[in-house]
């Protein structure tokens, strides 16, 4: 789909506009949820933001404009979380990865993605099909990426190949394990999600060593 397609006709100046705004994104967040992609349509976002359609077309010029927008708040909300994450666990302590900050992340990136309505399973792969797809992609892309910036601010050592190798097998790994999760029984779906955090912390401990000389300058802007 062509950029244009998926960008706003105009970005509200005034608070009345913005307000409108954040109504139709969260009427079609629910819509989503509720009724899917297919039947998603400007008249029942419009609708359910109790606007008129005239309106929504005021700010977008289509369905699919409003879902990309959308899925602009959820990368920004991947990415204030993450760089919360990170910078917390190693701006001072220069900790190296551990079992209980893989296991916080884990868990926090999986409270975060479940509440991300028409999204809830996109953190193990859930949204595999249809013309949600890409858009799960692009956050699991912004997971990826995200990651990479901040632990090479971490770890500057490691090498940007090596760094890449490994976090992409991070996100493959914990998409394919919770994917599984979600059709186990809860006793062995907790069970695999205790172990993937404790193989993921080791995995990763391989390829961030603590150094505390190459990380003198981490998050410090020295």
């Amino acid at each position: 789909m062509s950029p244009t397609r998926l960008q706003r006709r105009r970005e509200p100046s005034q608070a009345r506009g913005r307000q409108r705004v954040r109504a139709l994104l969260e009427a079609t967040a629910e819509l989503l949820e509720e009724v899917g992609y297919d039947a998603l349509t400007t008249k029942g976002i419009a609708e359910r933001a109790n606007t008129s359609i005239g309106s929504f077309y005021q700010f977008f010029p289509n369905r699919d404009a409003a879902v990309a927008h959308l899925v602009d708040s959820y990368r920004a909300q991947i990415r204030k979380y993450l760089h919360t994450a990170v910078r917390q666990q190693f701006k001072d302590t220069r900790k190296g990865i551990t079992a209980d900050w893989v296991g916080s992340v884990v868990d926090g990136l999986s409270a975060l993605y479940a509440s991300f309505p028409g999204f809830a399973g996109l953190w193990s792969g859930g949204v595999q099909d249809g013309p949600l797809r890409s858009h799960a992609e692009q956050l699991r892309a912004e997971l990826l990426a995200s990651l990479e910036v901040l632990l090479g601010e971490a770890f500057p050592g490691v090498d940007p190949e090596r760094r890449h190798r490994c976090l992409l097998m991070v996100v493959e790994t914990a998409k394919a394990v919770l994917f599984r999760c979600g059709t186990a029984s809860p006793d062995q779906a907790e069970m695999m999600r205790e172990e993937l955090k404790h193989m993921l912390a080791l995995y990763m401990a391989a390829y961030f060593e603590s150094d505390a000389d190459d990380r003198s300058a981490v998050f410090t802007g020295t």
